[in-house]
């Protein structure tokens, strides 16, 4: 017999979230994180906090409403959140219960499934479909047909990400408005975790939130500003949802840490639109070195690049391994299927040389 209290069904069916924490020593392009740091200007804030600063409870109105005009936005459409988890989480619990009906599609991030198996939510999983641009270059996309019947009025809650991780792909903002418009009893999350890398000036799904209801959109201070440890991200929402989600938040969900490095990370635009643009280049580069080398690969506007190893794959992870690069195993998502992320130049070009090595 357990000594344990009695669990909630759902927790105990939950399988658990294991992402790799410890040891990743080296070049490491597994995460999809800044390989270069975050903007010099951040280290300064650092340096500058004081014992009374962390005594004090998170005061957010100011840096709350300067991180949301850099957004385009106020806080009356924008809330803080603890990475972008906290946003996806504060979503499936306004508006999923135990045994309401939620989609996902995937191969996608795996932490939307946990937290709507944690919720209990009946799960819809729908896949993309994988269209084949030349013999070794491939697309995802969002197969409507799938996506049409899995809808239904019971269902609460679509997550989609656009740019998706892990297969990089942007599915059109005009394609997920027409979904969005077309079930406006269902709310639609849309994680833009990696909208940074799409393009100068990409807006993604930002200003749509305004007049639509049913759409929120979330975004993170993790990718380019390079603040993954401090765990900040921002969910946009329709100013009428707005305060139904700020009811549900935790009060000191961010720390003061976080705010105060962020608005620092805002005043680096020059450092954060140059660190950009080289994660674009690296990601063009990566995919023309694959076309050459015959390795197939699935166009990304992420900043990573999803390719196919094959039976090649085992000796490819442990050779990179041992020169101390890593990318990543997402041999579970797609057959033989590897991820790696885009670094600087020097970093892509010891990368690539490496890979090439133990392909041939």
């Amino acid at each position: 017999m357990s000594l344990l209290p009695r669990l909630r069904p759902a927790v105990e069916r939950l399988r658990a979230y294991n992402p790799p924490k410890e040891g990743r020593a080296g070049l490491r392009l597994d995460f999809n994180e800044n390989t270069i740091g975050c903007p010099p200007r951040v280290l300064e804030v650092l340096r500058e906090i004081t014992g009374e600063d962390l005594a004090r409870y998170p005061e957010y109105a100011q840096g709350e409403d300067a991180i949301a005009q850099a957004f385009g936005h106020t806080p009356a459409t924008m809330t803080l959140t603890n990475g972008v988890d906290d946003a996806i989480l504060l979503a499936v619990q306004c508006f999923v219960d135990s045994g309401d009906e939620m989609i996902i599609v995937e191969p996608t991030f795996t932490i939307y499934r946990f937290y709507g198996e944690l919720t209990g939510a009946h799960l819809m999983p729908v896949r993309w479909r994988e269209r084949e641009i030349t013999s070794r270059v491939r697309r995802f996309e969002l197969d409507s047909s799938a996506l049409r019947a899995a809808l239904t009025p019971q269902t609460r809650l679509v997550i989609i990400a656009s740019p998706n991780n892990p297969t990089g792909h942007l599915t059109p903002p005009a394609d997920l408005l027409d979904w969005v418009r077309a079930a406006p009893q269902t709310a639609f999350l849309v994680d833009e975790a990696y909208a940074d890398f799409v393009a100068p000036g990409y807006r993604g799904l930002l200003d749509a939130v305004r007049t639509l209801p049913n759409l929120l959109v979330a975004r993170t201070f993790s990718k380019s500003y390079g603040l993954a440890g401090l765990r900040l991200g921002s969910l946009f929402a329709h100013p009428e949802l707005m305060p139904v989600l700020r009811k549900a938040h935790s009060p000191y969900n961010v720390n003061t840490l976080a705010i105060r490095c962020a608005l620092a990370a805002l005043r680096e635009q020059a450092w954060l639109e140059d660190y950009r643009r080289q994660m674009r280049a690296s990601r063009e580069h990566i995919q023309s070195v694959l076309a050459v080398a015959g390795i197939a690969y699935w166009q990304s506007e992420a900043n990573f690049v999803l390719f196919e190893a094959g039976e090649r794959a085992d000796s490819i992870l442990t050779g990179l391994r041992r020169q101390g690069i890593l990318i990543r195993d997402r041999r579970g998502d797609y057959p033989g299927a590897l991820r790696i992320t885009c670094g600087t130049q020097e970093q892509t070009e010891r990368a690539l040389a490496a890979l090439l090595e133990f392909w041939t």
